[in-house]
């Protein structure tokens, strides 16, 4: 009689185990956001598959507002392009919002003009990104990495534990 209980108490326990991001908590406080800023130089003809605009060369301007010049940048602007464009990287992050640039937008999913400017500086042009990047606190990180997949492996074994106990009794009083 305790044979056929604990097989369906093992059962039920890895049942348990491998639904377990069905019920573990997860933080339902803020994420922690970054401010990036990346730098990279314009490829062939499209910036993340936006037509590049090319240079109206009639009279030295601009065909298209997108592109900005270097010089025409906010000075705290220029100095994070710089920043970005020095990088080994390409790029950095800062964490506290009052280290953005007040000129720059910092939209979740960058556009062209909102997030994404094209430089023009000294004959070359950039694609200048700033985003936010909202990350996850460690505590969640740590849960769906380590924990999640460790409580489902025992749920595993506790399955297979059970039909071997189950099955041992069923097999041993044949």
């Amino acid at each position: 009689m305790r044979t056929p209980l604990a097989a369906v108490g093992l059962v039920a326990l890895g049942v348990l185990l491998m639904a377990n991001p069905l019920f573990l908590p997860v933080s339902v406080g803020e994420p922690n956001p970054a401010y990036t800023h990346t730098v990279q130089p314009v490829g062939e003809g499209s910036v993340a598959g936006i037509e590049s605009p090319a240079p109206d060369t009639a009279n030295g301007s601009n065909a298209s507002d997108a592109v900005v010049a270097y010089g025409d940048l906010d000075p705290a602007a220029r100095a994070a392009f710089d920043r970005a464009r020095g990088s080994p990287e390409g790029g950095f992050g800062v964490e506290d919002p009052d280290e953005r640039v007040d000129s720059l937008s910092y939209p979740t999913e960058p556009t062209l003009g909102d997030g994404l400017l094209i430089v023009e500086r000294d004959g070359d042009r950039y694609e200048f990104w700033t985003r936010t990047v909202e990350r996850e606190p460690g505590a969640v990180v740590a849960q769906r990495v380590f924990l999640q997949p460790v409580a489902f492996l025992g749920g595993f074994l506790a399955v297979v534990a059970g039909a071997a106990v189950g099955l041992r009794e069923r097999f041993a009083g044949e």
